[in-house]
């Protein structure tokens, strides 16, 4: 005899707008038949010395395989009645419910404890009216000329300095080794080290300590590291740097003329000019889109608070944590490293990775709610685009459209989502000559 729907017993533990915690009950009468079938489909391939496959006794099978059985009736029992309870109270679980705990013995009623999540209800409202407001910076001759002498900064020649004397922004090789408490301590050493003293990563002690020194000069420099110092051999110590000055350098910048533009791929100093203050421009747009941009995300996520399921935002909480995790590898740090740092910002993780579910939610209730749509005609559009700036590499641009339809329709959808709210917002201008930052 098969049983394919259960009589049970059903109550709502506690229920939220995202989520249920219901207690399921199942009388004895029904999981003795699950039972008796779970045993004779062990029965069917039991194997046991001295009887044939599907030839073990019963009783033999029951003594042999009672927790297996026991463990297959609770499967087939929860299967058959967990989606059932949820249809009880209209509701729509977004995933496979979490069993929680499950009581069970031969011959007693069936318990056990589930939560279940559901999408929320959203209909996004406030979005039309946004009061915005828009800074727009107008770039001028001094932004342009400090882009190009950030340019002949990084195409300067490193040359040996003249008098030899160590200054603030000098490059410096040394030899160095580190000692603690008079010992050396190992692989703290280096030979021919250079060392920018005009960079901020650069340690003070040893801008300190070098300053005004000379080529041959030994210094004792003494660095004081943090307990939680990234390099363990470090940290928590205070350290001596026996360092000797092999060589003392200086930056020579580039002459500033046609012959310059033309290193860089242009044709003169005037074409140069004109590219960098264009690609100032591009900047200072992608800048105001972002800016606008983050105003209507804390203008919609102000407007329009509720719950979200906890298991999306775990997600997305993990794909925050192995974003910094990914990046900060790349950078040199160690696990245990990365571990503490998530350990500390795992609150701001958690309320990040909650606004981003919130949000997307909220975007595509506003998407729905005013019938937006990507077509075919804008992904193609898109695509010839991007052709446009990559003429020369045509298959693989339309092999990316291809295997990325998705990701470049959701982008699509995105924009579109924006501009409709920036087309409907309160923009408030206004226009100002752009900074220039102050010279190091």
């Amino acid at each position: 005899m098969s049983v394919s729907k259960y009589e049970f017993q059903s109550k709502v533990v506690e229920k939220k707008p995202c989520a249920i915690v219901m207690e399921v009950e199942v009388a004895p009468a029904q999981t003795d038949i699950e039972l008796s079938n779970v045993y004779q489909s062990i029965q069917a391939t039991a194997k046991i010395a001295g009887f044939r496959a599907g030839k073990v006794p019963m009783e033999m099978v029951k003594q042999t395989y009672s927790e297996a059985a026991r463990e297959k009736l609770i499967e087939e029992v929860i299967k058959k009645t967990v989606f059932s309870a949820l249809e009880k109270e209209n509701f729509a679980p977004i995933d496979i419910p979490v069993i929680n705990s499950v009581d069970y013995d031969f011959g007693q009623p069936l318990k056990y404890v589930f939560k279940a999540e559901c999408q929320p209800e959203v209909k996004a409202k406030d979005y039309k009216g946004i009061e915005i407001k828009r800074e727009e910076f107008k770039v001028c001759d001094a932004n342009v000329n400090e882009s190009i002498k950030t340019m002949l900064d990084r195409n300067a020649q490193l040359i040996v300095s003249k008098d030899e004397t160590v200054k603030k922004d000098s490059f410096v090789i040394v030899n160095y080794e580190g000692f603690c408490d008079g010992a050396a301590i190992e692989n703290i050493k280096a030979k021919d080290h250079m060392l920018d003293l005009g960079a901020d990563n650069t340690l003070k002690g040893f801008k300190d300590a070098l300053v005004n020194a000379k080529k041959g000069d030994t210094k004792d420099v003494e660095i004081e590291y943090p307990a939680d110092y990234p390099n363990k051999i470090l940290a928590g110590k205070k350290v001596i740097f026996k360092t000797s000055i092999i060589e003392v350098k200086e930056k020579q910048l580039p002459e500033l003329n046609d012959d310059f533009a033309k290193d860089m791929g242009l044709e003169s100093l005037e074409d140069l000019k004109t590219k960098v203050k264009e690609s100032i421009e591009h900047e200072e747009k992608k800048r105001q889109e972002s800016e606008v941009e983050r105003q209507i995300i804390e203008h919609l996520l102000e407007k329009n608070k509720f719950d979200v399921p906890d298991s999306i935002v775990a997600s997305q909480k993990e794909y925050l944590i192995k974003r910094m995790s990914d990046y900060m590898k790349n950078q040199g740090a160690d696990d245990a490293f990365i571990a503490k740092q998530a350990e500390i910002a795992k609150d701001k993780y958690t309320e990040e990775a909650n606004k981003n579910v919130r949000l997307s939610y909220i975007l595509n209730s506003i998407y729905s709610e005013e019938k937006l749509d990507v077509t075919e005609q804008e992904i193609e559009a898109e695509k010839q685009k991007v052709l446009e700036s990559n003429s020369s590499r045509k298959e693989e641009v339309e092999k990316y459209f291809k295997e990325y339809k998705d990701n470049i329709s959701a982008s699509l959808k995105e924009k579109k989502i924006f501009d409709f709210i920036i087309g409907n917002a309160k923009v408030t201008k206004t226009e100002k000559d752009m900074p220039v930052k102050e010279s190091k």
